[in-house]
């Protein structure tokens, strides 16, 4: 009967029930009948199993030999970013619901905060407190270093692996899961038609032929797939030469930092004439040059004529005419004037 508004004609609720019930019958059937073959075959029973050849059997465990050495680049690669797995856990949450993700100081940069904070506190005019805030903003030049390095290894390295991983690899192995299945559905049809009798002979060879072009052509299209994988795996290397281009700029950053540090806080270099201007000037006699021990460790904050000791350091000093407060002491080549209180003659 035709729709009072002039629509299709609808099918009766009850032809649309028997449908459905079919599809039903007709997959659980099917699903019986994968699951007879697999079980059969896993006993070892089975009449015949169809192989594979041998070329799509070598494509195979090369296949696998990608998937699993990707996974272990890519797992190792996040590992070293970020060690606490905890926190790879959280940040792979924020990812899969793509949010932001909270922000998280590297241990160069709070390492930076504390030597600042520590400076400041003691006083950045003095020789060890100052020391303290430029150790501090190193620290935190290398932090942030570290951090454009970790972003630059996600989005250039990781990134690129994942989808290879996660498109590439994961749409081959669905290929090869159905595969399997119309493999399960050949060998039961070969094992059917075997052991048809009478009429069901022809409907049996009919139904296997049909399989059987299915089952062909898929695994032309899952060798195919794999053969292109099995090639173009190799552009990943371009991916690993930049993880090695951006692991290269982060020490180059870094030893540029500790260069710069490590320059500003040297002790200028003191040649022989230089030491020897320098006992002239405090009209020193070198024949009385003595031995000593520091007693306890002294910082000093008057960098342009005094030097800084540590507790037990032998040193040799040289008795200052006019000021008997003080030693003219020599460390190395380094000379510089030492409290006499700090000091212990041997």
């Amino acid at each position: 009967m035709a729709d009072s508004s002039g629509g299709e004609e609808r099918q009766p609720p009850g032809e649309v029930l028997n449908e459905k019930f079919s599809a039903f019958v007709k997959f659980a059937s099917t699903s019986i009948t994968r699951a007879k073959q697999f079980t059969v075959e896993k006993l070892g029973r089975a009449e015949s199993v169809t192989s594979y050849d041998d070329q799509f059997e070598s494509l195979s465990v090369k296949i696998d030999q990608i998937k699993l050495n990707t996974e272990r680049i890519i797992d190792t690669l996040e590992s070293m970013i970020q060690p606490n797995p905890n926190i790879r856990l959280e940040e792979a949450v924020y990812s899969k619901l793509d949010r932001v993700q909270p922000h998280r100081s590297t241990g160069h940069e709070l390492l930076g905060v504390e030597l600042s904070r520590a400076g400041n506190e003691f006083g950045p005019e003095t020789q060890y407190g100052g020391y303290l805030v430029r150790c501090g903003e190193v620290e935190s030049k290398i932090g942030l270093a570290e951090r454009r390095y970790q972003n630059t290894i996600k989005t250039d390295v990781l990134t690129p692996l994942k989808a290879f991983l996660e498109v590439d690899l994961k749409t081959l192995l669905r290929e090869k899961r159905n595969l399997v299945v119309l493999r399960l559905d050949l060998d039961a049809a070969k094992a059917q038609a075997k052991k048809a009798q009478g009429d069901k002979v022809s409907q049996a060879e009919s139904n296997l032929r049909s399989i059987q072009a299915d089952y062909d052509s898929k695994m032309e299209k899952v060798r195919g797939s794999m053969e292109r994988i099995v090639q173009t795996h190799v552009n990943n290397m371009g991916h690993i030469k930049g993880y090695i281009s951006t692991l290269k700029s982060y020490y180059t950053d870094c030893m540029t930092y500790l260069d710069d540090i490590g320059t500003e806080m040297s002790p200028p270099v003191v040649t022989s004439s230089d030491n020897e201007d320098i006992l002239s000037h405090y009209d020193v006699d070198k024949s009385e040059a003595k031995k000593a021990r520091v007693l306890y460790d002294y910082e000093s904050e008057e960098t342009d004529n005094h030097l800084s000791l540590l507790i037990d350091q032998v040193i040799t000093v040289y008795p200052l005419k006019d000021d008997g407060d003080y030693y003219l002491a020599q460390v190395g080549d380094t000379i510089g004037k030492v409290p006499a209180a700090y000091l212990e003659l041997i």
